[in-house]
């Protein structure tokens, strides 16, 4: 493809933009001189903003532009972030989110080929009116990452390998070290760090605070010297980790707010993660971390980190993958939560931890 200014077009949720890293690393690859923007919600930016397959991002404050529309320096702000869109004079534009809110901003950008998903698999079919290229589906792809290669993939001969559908988040050594510094400190005594992340938008996602505490304990029990920290987001998030380090005891920490690449290098020094389907697990596969998720109202083969250091859980109920999101209550929650159990995750956790 002769495509010297190249925009991928992924705004968010945050284990989306984590996902998308592999195919931004792809076009870097195959377009190794080619100048490649991200255009991301704002909230994001911290995933993409010095990864070496960007060259520049543009964050854009949908959220609050949503909320405050009628103001007339929204106006002026959403003028200015499109002329910053439209700075980078774009051949192809990439749209990896598939809905209406990426198909605006694909548009919007200039781009004289807008490539994105087919009718059979976009988010929201309305997205098919903004994109003029749409790549064919392939039922082999399964994951995600499979699909986001797909689209990146097709004007360079549409082939990918594995190796290509594992998202890299970059973690300096220096910044490993700093963050292995903070982890013995926080945690005198410890010998090995697990990191944990329990919080989730959906609530078909979560497991009980208790089934975490269980889990570190457990682990705690096969790996002596083990050391946990609880990443969490808002104020509910707190809550709930504070409540997991009461019920988990001993050598459980709570980790502070931090941005995305400090809480990248925490993870990375960790080594070991475990959580359910949520951005922080995903970004910490990215940044070299061993997991083990649990997937309940969410689809494992289509999300879940893939290779050999990773492990996702579903669980076996028919119904399950539900796909039911945010405060929608599903009849079966309670019996679905308790279909896997902590020694499962427990089992897996310490399978990684041998090696």
């Amino acid at each position: 493809m002769g495509a010297d200014k190249i925009l991928i077009v992924k705004l968010s949720a945050m284990g989306d933009v984590v996902h998308a890293l592999a195919a931004a690393a792809f076009i870097r690859k195959a377009a190794p001189d080619a100048r490649i923007t991200w255009a991301v919600d704002s909230r994001f930016a911290g995933l993409v903003e010095g990864h070496p397959a960007v060259d520049r991002v543009v964050p854009l404050d949908i959220k609050a532009w949503k909320s405050r529309w009628s103001a007339p320096a929204t106006r002026k702000e959403v003028a200015a972030a499109i002329r910053s869109l439209r700075l980078g004079g774009h051949d192809v534009a990439f749209d990896l989110q598939g809905n209406i809110k990426s198909g605006v901003v694909t548009i919007l950008s200039g781009a004289p080929v807008r490539i994105g998903f087919p009718k059979e698999i976009a988010r929201e079919k309305p997205n098919l009116w903004f994109t003029n290229r749409h790549v064919a589906h392939d039922p082999a792809d399964r994951h995600i990452t499979h699909r986001l290669l797909r689209l990146a993939s097709a004007p360079f001969g549409g082939t990918f390998s594995p190796e290509d559908a594992r998202p890299f988040f970059p973690v300096s050594p220096d910044a490993r070290q700093a963050a292995g510094d903070r982890l013995r400190e926080a945690l005198p005594g410890a010998t090995r760090f697990l990191a944990l992340h329990a919080g989730t938008t959906w609530n078909t996602k979560q497991m009980d605070p208790t089934f975490w505490a269980s889990v570190i304990v457990l682990l705690r029990d096969l790996a002596p010297g083990l050391g946990t920290v609880l990443s969490w987001g808002g104020e509910a998030e707190k809550v709930e980790a504070e409540l997991i380090a009461a019920l988990a005891g001993g050598r459980v920490a709570l980790l502070p707010r931090m941005g995305y690449p400090e809480l990248a290098a925490t993870y990375a020094a960790c080594g070991h993660m475990i959580g359910p389907d949520c951005g922080p697990l995903h970004l910490a596969a990215a940044a070299g971390a061993a997991t083990v998720s649990v997937f309940r109202g969410s689809v494992g083969e289509y999300a879940a980190p893939e290779g050999e250091r990773h492990r996702f859980l579903q669980a076996p109920q028919p119904c399950t993958g539900c796909q039911i999101k945010g405060n929608k209550v599903c009849p079966r929650d309670a019996e679905c939560r308790e279909s896997i159990t902590p020694a499962e995750v427990a089992g897996a956790m310490e399978e990684f931890m041998k090696c």
